[in-house]
C-alpha cells in the first residue's frame, strides 16, 4: 500500500464539507477523503454528496467499508472497476480489507475512478497505528486526494443542533448537560435529545431519564459506537475517574497512567475544573457505557485497586472520593479490610457521610455516620454529620447528638458551615447549640468565622447598619473564603442602606479576588452563590449587571460537567434568576421548576427563598403574574414564621403581584418606604420623562426602569404609572 508522488490539481486540507463542492471535485475526476471522529456527520455528508452528484446527472455507487470492493462492484479486476463516468462513494473506508484498499488506492493514483472516502479519526489515539487508515489518509498527504477534516460539534453548533432536534422545551442546565454528554457527536446528541424530550413530555426529569437508559436502546447503541475508539486501558481510566468524581489530578496519577488521563481529557471524555488540584470529572454517559463494556468484575477490581493504593500510604495521601469507595465497602460488607486501620475507616465513613449530606441524600449520610459512631470512638466529625442528616430529615431531639466542645480545626470549619445551613433552614435552636460548642472549643478569643454567622442573623433581622459594621469587622479579621463572604455581606447591606458607591467598591473587590486572584477551594456551587448575591446587590442598587450574567453562564457550563444534583440545582436557580432579570420569563420558569425537582433541599433554604422572591417579582413585571403568584405562595407557605427580612420580602412581593394583577384592594399600600432608586425614578416620572428617557438619564436598562416602577406602584398602591406620580407627589407633600 505504498505509493509516491501526487497530482498538482489537488492539494490542501479543508475543514468545511460542502456537498456541492465535493461533487464538483469528483466530477473533475479527483478523489476526496472525509476524515473525522465518530458522530461528526461523515455518513450524512456522503449521502448529500450522492444527491449532489445525481443533480448533475453523474451516476454514483455507494459501498460500506465492511464489504469487499470486488464483491460489491462485481467486476473482474481493477481495469473494470466502474462504468465510465461513475463516482465511487466508500463509507467507513477504514473497515476495508487489505486487498480492497490496494485496489482502490491504485485506481485513485492512476486516476481511473473518482472516489470519496470517509475515514474515522479516533478522538483518543490508538497505541498501534492502523495501516488501512494510514494508507487512506496518505492519499491526502501525498496529493492524490483532497482531505477534508470534519470537527466534532462546537458548543454553539451543538446548541443549534439540539434545538433543531426539538429540544427547545428543555431548561438551559439540561441543555448544557446534554451537550456535554454528547461529546461533539451528532448521533449521540440526536438520541439524547429524543430521550430527554420524551421524559419532559411524561413529566420526568430528563437527566434522570438519561441516567436510566437500558442497554438495548438506540442511545446505548450510539454510546457503544462512540466508545469503539477507546482501548481497554482508556475505558478503565474513564470508569475509574467516574467512580471517584472530583478526583484530583495528582491522585489520579497515583492510580492510572498520566498519558491516559491526558488523552481522555483532550478527547473530551474528561473535564478538569479550575481549582489548584485540577479536580477531574468523567462524562457519565460514556463512563456508564465503558463500565458495561468492561463488566462488573473488572470495574470492582479497578475500584478495589485504587482503595488499596490509598491505604498503602497509611493515610499519608488521602483522597475523599476514593475514601467514599472504602466507606461503601465497609457499609456493604460490614467487614474492615485487613489493610485499613480503624481510624482511617472512620475517616472514610465521615467523608462519605459529608458528601451525601451535601448532596441532600440524608438517609445514606445517616447510614455512614451511624456506622462510624457505633464503632465506639467519640468522633466529633461523625457526630456532626449524623446530627445534620437527622435534623435535615426532620427528626426532633437531635441536640443530644452534638458534641459539648468542638476544638479541631477541620471540625470547627464544618460546624460553622452546618450552623449557617441550620440557621438558613430555620433550625435556630440547633444552630445556637452548635455555636455554644464552638465557643467552648475556642482558645483564641472570638472566631471571625462565627462573627459572619452573627452578620447573617443581623441581616435577617433587618438590622442592616449593624450587619454592615459586623461584616466590615469580620472582613478585617479573616482571609480566603470567609473574607469573600464578609465583603459580599457588607456590599449587600450597603446596597440596602442606599450606599451605592460603597457597595460597588466592595463588589469590585470581590470580582478582583475571585476572577483575577482566585480563591483556593472555592467550588462551582460557591461561585454560583457569589454571583447570585452580586446580582441581587446590583438589583437593590437599581441596576442590571451584564458581566454577572455572562459569568453565570460560564459557571452553568461547569456545573453541567460536574453533574451532581446539588450543583445542577443551584445552577438552575442561578439560571432562573438571570433569565428573569433579562426578561426571558419562560426560561426562568423552566429553570426554576427543574431545579426544584432535581434538588429538593432547595425548597427549605432561606437564601433560596429570597432568590425565588426576586424571580417572582421579575416574572410579575414581565406579565407572568400567575407563575409569580405560585412561587410567592410556595415561599410563604414554608416561611410564614420566618425571620423579619424574609417576611418583609414576602409581603413586598405579594403586594407587587396583587397590584399588577389589578387586585388593588388586596394590595397593602406603606407597607415600606420607596428605595432611593425608586424615589429617583418617581421624580423623573413626575417630570414627564418616558421610560426610555429615564433609562438614558440614569444609565440603566429600560427593563430595570420598568421593574422599579412596578415595585414602586405596589408599595404605594398605584393603579398606573401616572397614578404612581400623583401618589408620590402627594406622599412628598405630606412628608
Amino acid at each position: 500500500m505504498q505509493f509516491l508522488g501526487g497530482h498538482d490539481f489537488v492539494s490542501g486540507t479543508d475543514r468545511f464539507a460542502d456537498p456541492d463542492d465535493i461533487a464538483d471535485h469528483l466530477a473533475s475526476g479527483a478523489a476526496v477523503v472525509l476524515v473525522g471522529p465518530l458522530g461528526t456527520g461523515k455518513t450524512v455528508t456522503m449521502n448529500r454528496v450522492a444527491q449532489a452528484l445525481a443533480r448533475r446527472d453523474i451516476p454514483s455507487h455507494l459501498i460500506r467499508g465492511m464489504a469487499r470492493v470486488r464483491t460489491a462492484l462485481a467486476g473482474p479486476g481493477p481495469e473494470a472497476l466502474l462504468a465510465p463516468g461513475t463516482a465511487l462513494l466508500v463509507d467507513d473506508a477504514h473497515d476495508l480489507d487489505h486487498e480492497s484498499v490496494c485496489v482502490l488506492i491504485e485506481a485513485v493514483c492512476r486516476q481511473r475512478v473518482p472516489v470519496c472516502f470517509t475515514v474515522e479519526a479516533p478522538t483518543v489515539a490508538r497505541a498501534p497505528s492502523d495501516p488501512v487508515a494510514a494508507a487512506l489518509l496518505g492519499l491526502g498527504t501525498r496529493g492524490f486526494a483532497r482531505r477534508i477534516d470534519l470537527e466534532p460539534l462546537a458548543e454553539a453548533e451543538a446548541w443549534s443542533f439540539l434545538l433543531a432536534c426539538g429540544a427547545d422545551g428543555l431548561d438551559e442546565v439540561t441543555m448544557e448537560t446534554v451537550i456535554w454528554l454528547a461529546n461533539g457527536s451528532r448521533s449521540l446528541l440526536r438520541e439524547l435529545a429524543g430521550v430527554a424530550g420524551d421524559a419532559l413530555q411524561d413529566g420526568r426529569d430528563p437527566l434522570a431519564a438519561i441516567r436510566e437508559v437500558p442497554p438495548w436502546t438506540r442511545l446505548a447503541d450510539a454510546v457503544r459506537s462512540h466508545l469503539s475508539a477507546l482501548d481497554t486501558e482508556h475505558l478503565s481510566t474513564l470508569v475509574v475517574v467516574h467512580r471517584f468524581p472530583g478526583l484530583s489530578s495528582s491522585h489520579a496519577a497515583r492510580i492510572r497512567p498520566v498519558d491516559e488521563v491526558d488523552a481522555l481529557r483532550a478527547g473530551g471524555y474528561l473535564h478538569t475544573d479550575e481549582s489548584r488540584g485540577g479536580a477531574l470529572w468523567a462524562n457519565p454517559l460514556l463512563a456508564h457505557g465503558a463500565a458495561r463494556l468492561l463488566g462488573s468484575r473488572r470495574v470492582d477490581a479497578l475500584v478495589g485497586s485504587a482503595v488499596s493504593r490509598m491505604l498503602e500510604g497509611g493515610g499519608r495521601w488521602w483522597s475523599p472520593p476514593i475514601a467514599v469507595a472504602l466507606a461503601d465497602l465497609l457499609l456493604r460488607e460490614s467487614i474492615r479490610p485487613a489493610s485499613a486501620p480503624a481510624h482511617l475507616c472512620r475517616r472514610a465513613l465521615r467523608d462519605a457521610a459529608r458528601l451525601h449530606n451535601d448532596q441532600g441524600r440524608y438517609a445514606s449520610a445517616e447510614a455512614y455516620a451511624a456506622m462510624g459512631v457505633t464503632d465506639g470512638a467519640d468522633d466529633v466529625g461523625l457526630r456532626l454529620e449524623l446530627a445534620h442528616a437527622r435534623v435535615s430529615a426532620g427528626e426532633s431531639d437531635t441536640e443530644r447528638l452534638l458534641p459539648d466542645v468542638i476544638s479541631d480545626e477541620d471540625d470547627r470549619s464544618r460546624a460553622i458551615f452546618l450552623g449557617a445551613v441550620w440557621g438558613l433552614r430555620g433550625h435556630t435552636s440547633m444552630a445556637q447549640a452548635l455555636r455554644s460548642a464552638l465557643a467552648r472549643g475556642s482558645t483564641a478569643g472570638d472566631d471571625p468565622r462565627l462573627m459572619l454567622a452573627t452578620v447573617g442573623v443581623l441581616s435577617l433581622s433587618l438590622e442592616r447598619r449593624e450587619a454592615r459594621d459586623a461584616a466590615h469587622d469580620a472582613a478585617a479579621m479573616t482571609t480566603g473564603t470567609s473574607r469573600l463572604w464578609a465583603w459580599l455581606t457588607e456590599a449587600y447591606a450597603r446596597g440596602e442602606l442606599g450606599d451605592a458607591e460603597g457597595a460597588k467598591r466592595l463588589l469590585g473587590r470581590v470580582n478582583e479576588y475571585v476572577v483575577d486572584g482566585g480563591v483556593p477551594g472555592l467550588s462551582t456551587a460557591e461561585r454560583l452563590w457569589v454571583l447570585m448575591v452580586e446580582l441581587v446587590t446590583h438589583l437593590v442598587l437599581g441596576e442590571d449587571a451584564p458581566p454577572v450574567h455572562e459569568r453565570l453562564a460560564r459557571e452553568r457550563r461547569r456545573a453541567a460537567r460536574e453533574g451532581d444534583d446539588r450543583v445542577l440545582g443551584i445552577a438552575g436557580l442561578a439560571g432562573a434568576l438571570s433569565a428573569a432579570v433579562r426578561g426571558n420569563s419562560e426560561e426562568a420558569v423552566r429553570s426554576l421548576e427543574a431545579a426544584r425537582t432535581r434538588y429538593p433541599p432547595l425548597r427549605h433554604d432561606m437564601a433560596v427563598a429570597s432568590v425565588k422572591l426576586w424571580i417572582a417579582q421579575f416574572l410579575a413585571s414581565n406579565g407572568l403574574v400567575r407563575h409569580a403568584r405560585d412561587i410567592s405562595e410556595r415561599v410563604e407557605s414554608v416561611w410564614a414564621e420566618g425571620p423579619p427580612a424574609l417576611r418583609h420580602a414576602c409581603l413586598t412581593t405579594r403586594c407587587m403581584i396583587d397590584a399588577l394583577d389589578r387586585r388593588y384592594d388586596e394590595a397593602a399600600p406603606g407597607m415600606s418606604p420607596l428605595t432611593r432608586r425608586e424615589r429617583e425614578i418617581a421624580h423623573l416620572v413626575v417630570a414627564g420623562m418616558s421610560n426610555r428617557e429615564i433609562a438614558d438619564h440614569l444609565f440603566i436598562s429600560v427593563r430595570t426602569v420598568e421593574s422599579h416602577i412596578y415595585q414602586a406602584r405596589a408599595k404605594v398602591g398605584a393603579r398606573s404609572r401616572r397614578d404612581l406620580g400623583a401618589r408620590f407627589v402627594e406622599q412628598e407633600g405630606t412628608a
